[in-house]
């Protein structure tokens, strides 16, 4: 297998940044991640799927209350990216484990409870149909309820983000990362 064939195929299939949060018994939480798509071709029954890694909260609590919400951020202006750096820093570079990482963002509760990030570009809210475990992570399907546009403009992309970040927040973002792959490696028996 050519690994860097595999590498440059794989890195090309990102979506832009998801901000995805749900609550479960009162516990809201929220998380980054760079892999969802439309999961419907019917336009009067929109769906969506994400894939979460089993060592986030977030994952844990969609699994419990069956509901997400799926945000796309904000690239530009200066104000709203700075927002959707904001986000990206609290909800990508630290567990909601240790802190309430929602307690530091600006949101509202959905028509599913799912929490609602108001400096978001657009968001969709759903209801999960179904699940697929793949050993690390869960792919979860879920029925689109609701869902608006925010503010106008372009998502961001992690490739952008990443150049725009402190080096500090890079760091952060890698050491979480890497707590997270030695939990999937042990899930995978790898």
């Amino acid at each position: 297998m050519n690994s860097d064939a595999v590498r440059d195929t794989l890195s090309a299939l990102t979506s832009p940044l998801l901000a995805i949060t749900s609550v479960h018994d009162g516990r809201a939480n929220g998380q980054i991640a760079v892999a969802g798509l439309s999961g419907s071709i019917l336009p009067e029954a929109p769906r969506i799927l994400v894939a979460l890694w089993k060592a986030n909260l977030t994952h844990d609590l969609i699994l419990a209350s069956r509901v997400l919400a799926v945000h796309l951020l904000p690239s530009a202006p200066d104000d709203t990216l700075r927002a959707s750096l904001d986000i990206l820093h609290t909800l990508g570079m630290r567990s909601g484990r240790d802190s309430d990482k929602l307690a530091m963002l600006s949101w509202r509760p959905g028509v599913t409870g799912a929490p609602i990030l108001l400096d978001a570009l657009t968001y969709v809210e759903g209801r999960v149909v179904t699940t697929l475990d793949g050993g690390e992570m869960t792919v979860f399907l879920a029925d689109i309820v609701a869902g608006d546009r925010l503010r106008n403009g372009d998502p961001l992309a992690w490739r952008q983000a990443r150049q725009l970040v402190p080096s500090a927040w890079l760091a952060e973002f890698d050491a979480n990362q890497q707590r997270q792959r030695i939990e999937a490696r042990q899930r995978r028996g790898l």
